[in-house]
């Protein structure tokens, strides 16, 4: 006897269910065949998969082994059968994209509109997630595609650079007006006085501070950090409150620069920018619902950048005003 695709199946529903009389409703299948097929499953492999408690199932070691494999290889049957149905000029198939915040505020409606416009029959799901987040949901197969900031170390990702984008110096007019006194108007701002303010930036981990960090780590400049949050809108709130100053990426800042009461300034000696990546795991075979998701999204990126509706850099003034 050999292990089929059906014991496979039948062996990962219950171990999600956590029960053989939970999978056995969500399958439709009668306990007792269940219990049959499992009992040959284990025999074939010379090795119990789970034990029965008076609370359900527990996999075992092997079992916890065995399942991991399995969702492997039952995807990849998937991905294949989704393959051979699919028609280029009418594809369909599940597509799971990972954006974090930032960038899911620019492309997720753009990306929704032209997927149901060109494919209706392409099922898009965007999900917001942690950039740090992104590679392990991509390893995972929770996610087909993402988008993220710092490249993963695992090799079986593939990261897509699409673009540079600016990290700027987002505050209050009045902190502004409070440190440069009546000088000048200023747009810009060394790196090394950035600690002379109250700083609102993400945690540590966030790919933005690690960014940051690179550039202030080797000057040895340490920012006097008074709160860590991660939500983009409560740091512009915090920012524009006159509590904290805090740092972003242009186009995070420039996007609620009329609706707040705000400064946005460039960086300068030296300018930081990190970059954006799009990524997917290549150890899965990409079907043609995801190639074509992945192609659009590059498609979108590129256009939203020549349109300033992802303005990168401080460069791209568009009738800017901090009044």
């Amino acid at each position: 006897m050999s292990i089929d695709l059906r014991g496979l199946r039948y062996f990962v529903a219950i171990a999600t269910a956590g029960s053989i009389s939970k999978a056995s409703e969500h399958l439709h299948i009668a306990q007792p065949a269940l219990s049959i097929q499992m009992k040959q499953l284990e025999a074939h492999l010379g090795t119990a998969l789970m034990e029965r408690t008076y609370r359900g199932i527990k996999l075992t070691q092997a079992g916890e082994r065995l399942l991991k494999h399995a969702k492997d290889i039952l995807r990849h049957v998937d991905v294949a059968q989704e393959d051979v149905r699919e028609n280029v000029c009418d594809p369909t198939g599940k597509v799971a994209l990972g954006l974090p915040q930032s960038v899911a505020k620019i492309l997720a409606v753009p990306i929704v509109q032209e997927t149901v416009k060109r494919w209706p029959k392409i099922q898009l799901q965007i999900i917001e997630l942690n950039t740090g987040y992104i590679p392990d949901h991509l390893i995972k197969g929770n996610i087909d595609l993402g988008m993220t900031f710092v490249p993963d170390d695992n090799s079986s990702i593939a990261y897509n650079r699409l673009l540079d984008e600016e990290v700027v110096f987002v505050s209050s007019p009045l902190q502004v007006a409070r440190f440069f006194g009546d000088k000048v108007d200023h747009d810009t701002i060394r790196l090394q006085d950035l600690k002379q303010f109250p700083m609102i930036i993400p945690t540590e981990n966030h790919s933005l501070t690690k960014r940051v960090n690179e550039f202030l780590r080797p000057s040895k400049i340490k920012l006097n950090v008074i709160a860590e949050v991660n939500a983009i809108p409560q740091l512009i709130e915090l920012a524009s409150a006159d509590i904290g100053s805090t740092v972003l990426s242009y186009a995070a800042a420039y996007s609620e620069l009329r609706r707040h009461n705000l400064r946005i300034l460039q960086i300068v000696e030296p300018t930081i920018t990190r970059s954006v990546y799009l990524c997917r795991n290549t150890a899965v075979p990409i079907s043609i619902a995801t190639s074509l998701i992945q192609d659009l999204i590059i498609e979108l990126a590129l256009k939203a950048t020549q349109t300033l509706a992802w303005p990168t850099s401080m460069l791209q003034r568009v009738g800017e005003t901090d009044d």
